[in-house]
């Protein structure tokens, strides 16, 4: 049987690590920290449990696709939770906005702010879902290994305006600030700053509307248990605390961890 070392116990390590060991690869997961997560980590403090990273999901058929993989059910190891509203917003001044994927109310939501903003809103959402298709759908799955397969990208990305803020982009389709705020938020979710972050994320909208908004009953750190607890039970090895200090390679392969 092949074999397989994964560096890193976070989403996208235990997302690799269950593909190789459905696929018939031994696989072990080699993770420096007590727990995994990277950065879905969590602290436990007198009977409380701290979720440290990300605390919603909006693709949750890229998730359920792992445990498919071996005609598994993602129910048996995870409770995910839809949320609904997905998101609501309060200002100092006491508004307070509530974003839902039922088009109804998130006109009159809309309204609230700037009646003049629904048609601006509709015209957001068709750029999100182009940004979606070509940054997501075509390019999500694309492996960019060196700077010349970057430059590939680089026309599509460019057709949607990706070097702009996603800020810069959603103040085009619409005036009210508020609004604006509402529309550009997202990307503080992954640590970017919304006037400064790539136009890209604003595909983020167009995710939320066709995948919805979830939660992990327990907190994100019960997705990640969920996906240790398939990943073992497909025969995967799991090493904690035992952080990688050296990678030897020969030429673009990796010939041993220390």
């Amino acid at each position: 049987m092949s074999k397989a070392a994964v560096i890193g116990a976070g989403f996208g390590g235990m997302a690799l690590a269950i593909r190789l060991q459905s696929a018939g690869i031994e696989t072990t997961v080699i993770e420096g920290r007590d727990k995994p997560g990277g950065r879905a980590y969590y602290w436990e403090r007198d009977g409380f449990v701290f979720d440290a990273g990300p605390t919603v999901i909006t693709d949750p058929n890229c998730l359920a696709e792992l445990w498919q993989l071996t005609g598994a059910n993602i129910d048996d190891d995870v409770d995910l939770m839809p949320v609904t509203p997905f998101y609501r917003l309060n200002w100092p001044d006491g508004t307070q906005f509530d974003y839902s994927n039922d088009e109804v109310e998130l006109t009159r939501e809309i309204e609230k702010l700037n009646p003049a903003d629904v048609e601006g809103y509709r015209r957001f959402l068709d750029y999100s879902a182009g940004v979606f298709e070509e940054g997501y759908v075509k390019l999500g799955a694309v492996p960019f290994l060196d700077f010349k397969s970057m430059l590939k990208a680089a026309p599509q990305l460019a057709r949607k305006q990706a070097w702009r803020s996603v800020y810069s982009v959603v103040s085009s389709f619409v005036k009210n600030e508020k609004l604006r705020e509402a529309l550009s938020f997202h990307t503080l979710l992954v640590g970017g700053n919304p006037m400064k972050t790539s136009a890209i994320y604003a595909l983020i909208h167009k995710l939320e509307k066709d995948g919805g908004v979830w939660f992990a009953k327990g907190g994100t750190n019960r997705l990640i248990a969920g996906m240790v607890t398939h990943f073992e039970r497909l025969g995967g090895t799991m090493r904690l605390g035992d952080p990688v200090t050296k990678i030897d390679s020969v030429g673009d392969r990796i010939t041993g961890l220390t």
